[in-house]
């Protein structure tokens, strides 16, 4: 009876340490599960941009290229500013037009840099759609003149996630170096 009752006792034994294990298996897998799905719910938050998300989805870059281009195009028709800027005196304001329609997805700025010197001679705050700037004011002091300038946009997200770039040409007008001129 002792030998049945010693071989009972170490089934029992040999049971509870199984149970055990995979106890702790299961709960080590539980716990590597929740862990990794928050990392990859962090890294991978959806994006309010398309290319974005195939980006991080690890799409070929020439289709993410494509599908950033296409958004960029899609809203640079929404946006719009003066080619030529004229400014009577260089320490006054010109009249630039620099608009974002309310029909844009995103949000803007706008710097204008001199072509020759890389100078940056303007540059607004973030342009909601819907919003306008009639006049600026130069920073630096141009004289009378012509200067090719190019117009840089920047694109937001409305979460002002950062969605890409575009340029054109423009020129400012300078009609005379200050007031006294």
């Amino acid at each position: 009876m002792k030998l049945d009752n010693n071989k009972i006792r170490s089934g029992f034994m040999f049971l509870a340490v199984i149970c055990l294990l995979a106890g702790s298996f299961f709960a080590g897998m539980g716990l590597q599960k929740m862990f990794s799905n928050q990392q990859t719910r962090k890294e991978y938050a959806k994006s309010e941009l398309e290319w974005k998300q195939e980006l991080a989805e690890g799409e070929d870059d020439a289709i993410v290229r494509d599908l950033r281009n296409q958004e960029l195009v899609k809203n640079m028709k929404y946006v719009s500013l003066e080619r030529q800027i004229y400014f009577d005196h260089s320490d006054e304001p010109g009249e630039a037009r620099i608009a974002n329609d309310s029909k844009n997805n995103f949000s803007c700025t706008l710097r204008i840099v001199r072509d020759a010197t890389g100078e940056v001679i303007y540059e607004s705050g973030l342009i909601e759609p819907g919003y306008y700037i009639e006049e600026i004011h130069l920073a630096g002091g141009l004289k009378q003149g012509f200067y090719p300038c190019t117009a840089v946009w920047n694109f937001y997200t409305q979460g002002e996630e950062y969605a890409g770039e575009t340029a054109w040409k423009v020129v400012v007008i300078i009609k005379s170096a200050n007031k006294t001129s």
